[in-house]
Parts: C-alpha cells; sequence; structure tokens
C-alpha cells in the first residue's frame, strides 16, 4: 500500500501495521486498538507506547500463543461457557448455577487489577454500566480459556481509578493460575528468540525475553 507525497509523482510507504512478529505470530496496532482505547479512556496520562505494550503483553501476545497452542481444549471450555450464559441471564441465577463450580471467585475490583477484557465488561462506558450491573457477560476470551462475569455493585468515586465493583468471575480454563504461569514463562524461554519483526518505533520497548531481530525483513 502506498500514500501520496506532496508530489503527485512521487509516493511513499504507508507505515507499518504491525507492531510484532514472533515465532510467526503477527500482532497489528488493529489488534491492540480496543484495548488502547480503553486505558486511554482511565489512564489518559499513560504514553501511547506504554498502552499498546500494555495490550500486547498482558492480553494480546498470550491469548494469540494459547489460541494456535491449545485450540481443542479451549473450544471445550468456549462449550462450556456457553452453556452457563444460556442458564444465566442475571447475577443472581449466575451465582445459582455456579455453585458446583469450582473455579469462581467473588471479589472487588477495579479497572485495573481486573484482567484487560473483563475490565472492559464491567466498567463499559457511562452510559452503560448501568446495563452491566447484575447482567451477566457472554464468555470473555483470555488466555488461560474463558471467564463468564457479572457485578452486583458498582461503587463510583470521584477519582475513575478507586471505582470498583463486587464481581463474580466463573473460569471454564486450560490451566489454572499457577500452572499457566509455568506454562508461560517456560514458553517465553522459546519464544524470545523467535522476534523476526518489530516496528521501529518499538525496538526499544519490547519485554527483557525478546530478543531483537538482525535488521532484515522477516
Amino acid at each position: 500500500m502506498l500514500l501520496n507525497s506532496c508530489s503527485e509523482d512521487k509516493q511513499v510507504p504507508a507505515a507499518d501495521p504491525r507492531l510484532l512478529v514472533i515465532d510467526g505470530i503477527e500482532i497489528t496496532f488493529e489488534d491492540l486498538q480496543p484495548y488502547y482505547d480503553f486505558l486511554t479512556n482511565y489512564r489518559p496520562e499513560l504514553g501511547t507506547k506504554t498502552k499498546y505494550m500494555w495490550a500486547l503483553n498482558n492480553h494480546v501476545l498470550p491469548l494469540k500463543v494459547a489460541q494456535r497452542t491449545f485450540p481443542k481444549e479451549r473450544a471445550e471450555k468456549l462449550a462450556l461457557a456457553q452453556g452457563l450464559c444460556s442458564v444465566a441471564t442475571n447475577i443472581y441465577e449466575l451465582e445459582k448455577h455456579s455453585e458446583l463450580i469450582e473455579d469462581k471467585v467473588r471479589s472487588n475490583l477495579t479497572r485495573q487489577s481486573a484482567m484487560l477484557p473483563v475490565a472492559m465488561y464491567l466498567f463499559d462506558t457511562k452510559d452503560t454500566i448501568a446495563v452491566n450491573t447484575n447482567a451477566v457477560s457472554p464468555p470473555i476470551e483470555l488466555a488461560q480459556g474463558y471467564f463468564v462475569v457479572g457485578s452486583f455493585v458498582l461503587n463510583e468515586s470521584p477519582l475513575v481509578m478507586a471505582d470498583y465493583a463486587d464481581t463474580l468471575q466463573v473460569g471454564f480454563v486450560t490451566h489454572a493460575s499457577k500452572e499457566w504461569r509455568e506454562w508461560w514463562e517456560n514458553k517465553q524461554l522459546t519464544m524470545g528468540e523467535k522476534v523476526t519483526f518489530v516496528h521501529p518505533d518499538y525496538r526499544d520497548d519490547l519485554p527483557k525475553w525478546m530478543k531483537l531481530p538482525k535488521d532484515k525483513k522477516p
């Protein structure tokens, strides 16, 4: 794709839409944009690079790796999560129908303490927070599998960062938390050498476990 410059007979390449290619997995700025926008909404003081890398490291990259590595297991967990959603249409039904499910937790969550996609559901725009309170999410896809979540009440504060919701999270996961952390840390050891492209503006922002590629096209 080419963009016209000021001179009609001269063209320059468009900006590369990719931020990172690692182990054959491509992460574009478009992949990261919904999470970037959410972070901007409540943390406008954060820099552009910080927000894009936060979304990449904490959600999008591990999710894409998990999708490729565990497709069968993830499909099974999604079916179970969809089954719960079919019978739980409000937070109290979610609480009732998840009684026998071990992987669940009730806790107070802020925008920052919740996982990004969970926070985006619980703390949607001001116009929809009232709708999401007492409601039940569709299956929310995470690196570990799927969560079905809801909130009993939203406690608002003069500071957006201090808002918190009384939540119930029900997990349908391929790995328990400790097991997932160990798997992801081990995966990083093998993936770190497989970076083939980094957007030039982000070469200094990679996590330490990634090695910069040689200066050649992937």
